[in-house]
């Protein structure tokens, strides 16, 4: 049986499965990430816009930060890399 806990601050909890204890924490994610699905392996139906995860842990040592800064494994750097200075186009370089 999986019982879930949130504590009074709505950030931190536990996840509680068998004699098994797991605390955890809300983190919001950098950027919004949009979940699809497909129901004919052709066409994608957007389902929804993921702004926070449930961050399990195996010690009692959860993170007192708010924000996950890296996200998900592909949104690594995300954010550095989102507000990069463009490089200006209007400058000629000649050679």
């Amino acid at each position: 049986m999986k019982i879930f806990y949130f504590a009074e601050d709505g950030r931190g909890g536990a996840l509680v499965i068998g004699n098994d204890r797991f605390p955890t924490s809300l983190l919001d994610l950098p950027v919004v990430v949009e979940s699809f699905k497909t129901y004919d392996d052709s066409a994608l139906v957007k389902t929804v816009d993921i702004g926070q995860m449930i961050m399990v842990g195996e010690s009692d040592i959860v993170a007192d930060v708010m924000e996950y800064e890296h996200g998900l494994p592909p949104l690594r750097d995300a954010r550095k890399r989102r507000f990069l200075r463009e490089p200006d186009l209007n400058v000629l370089t000649c050679s």
